[in-house]
């Protein structure tokens, strides 16, 4: 079996890229959580794409469990096409893309400042546009400047910090101060997390090397990471179909297509929602689909939300090693970038980078 160093170099650095990140970006994070509340923005809008968009998701249950706040979520050019009410200069836009180039992304950073809007943000270490251009930056560290998979965790926990610490200096909530704690713990169990996750997702993907239709299901916080399993790994990176399902929709229309034999991966955190989608799990296994679960109870406690850090590992490995028992490397693309452009793409395509 071929090995894909770049995919694998990006899985190993997500604890030393969030480790970074936090030591250079905490403070940062800290003033613009205060320069928010001291503006009395009345709505958030988050944008992404892709694994942008999952890490969006997820962040949302976090802030909406936190404060009254309303935060919305947006793909890019969607945040044009309905062009929401509230967008003016009450609001602040948090617009991610780790190239800082995705075209939709920076459309939309243009049509926020258009109306008025504050910007942040978040991106990647090199110059770009998005950093160039918005009133406001983060910045994600990370060994390889084009390391998309340690993106993803590290925009999640970004993402945590800013609208939890909104919720703190709005009066509303510390819990963020505790996540804190807990996640400075996880980041140094991750390496140990990501060593032990990997051979049995090898093992995993060699006996779904030859389907090609995979159903994911989820909800609460790791919604958003079966978004991102399903909808950007599955297809993008082993080119296979990946169908995403919110557990609670899954009697109203997929248990039709439910059948023996049929691939279903359940993910499954420690919040309330685990209760449906265990459920859900059980009825999958009465109806002799092939189920793979990777479940928060099987993983070192922690709080609920971080449950999509460390759940997050066995879903890269599984894809990392069913597109390479497929006959494919992980980061090779077909048509994303040379074909079918989806960024300001400079040189990002000579480098082989992904623009999410």
């Amino acid at each position: 079996m071929r090995t894909d160093e770049r995919t694998r170099l990006e899985i190993l650095d997500q604890p030393d890229s969030l480790r970074k990140t936090i030591d250079q970006e905490y403070g940062r994070i800290q003033k613009i959580a205060k320069w928010f509340v001291k503006k009395r923005f009345r709505m958030i809008y988050l944008v992404g794409m892709g694994s942008s968009y999952s890490a969006a998701l997820i962040a949302k249950t976090f802030s909406d469990s936190l404060t009254s706040l309303p935060v919305y979520v947006y793909r890019g050019y969607e945040f044009e096409f309905q062009e929401p009410a509230g967008l003016g200069k009450n609001c602040c836009v948090v617009l991610m893309s780790f190239s800082g180039e995705t075209e939709d992304v920076v459309s939309a950073l243009k049509f926020a400042k258009k109306h008025g809007a504050h910007t942040i943000s978040i991106s990647g270490p090199e110059d770009n546009t998005l950093a160039r251009e918005a009133h406001r930056t983060i910045r994600i560290t990370s060994r390889d400047t084009k390391a998309m998979v340690a993106a993803h965790s590290t925009q999640i926990v970004i993402l945590y910090l800013l609208l939890g610490l909104i919720a703190k200096y709005r009066k509303e909530s510390t819990r963020v101060d505790q996540l804190k704690r807990e996640l400075d713990i996880l980041i140094q169990r991750l390496p140990g997390i990501i060593a032990e996750e990997e051979e049995k997702a090898k093992q995993l993907a060699e006996q779904f090397k030859r389907d090609s239709v995979f159903y994911v299901i989820s909800a609460g916080p790791n919604y958003g990471l079966a978004y991102k399993l399903a909808m950007t790994q599955m297809t993008e990176n082993a080119w296979v179909h990946g169908v995403v399902q919110y557990s609670t929709e899954f009697r109203h229309g997929i248990v039709e297509k439910i059948e023996e034999g049929l691939p279903v991966i359940f993910i499954i955190g420690s919040d309330q929602s685990q209760v449906d989608i265990r459920r859900e799990l059980e009825t999958c296994q009465k109806l002799k689909a092939r189920t793979i679960v990777w479940d928060a109870k099987d993983f070192p406690k922690t709080d609920e939300f971080l449950a999509p850090l460390y759940l997050a590992i066995p879903s890269q490995w599984f894809v990392y090693y069913l597109a390479l028992a497929r006959g494919r490397l992980p980061s090779d693309r077909r048509y994303m970038g040379p074909v079918i452009p989806y960024a300001s793409m400079k040189s990002l395509t000579q480098q082989g980078a992904r623009g999410d």
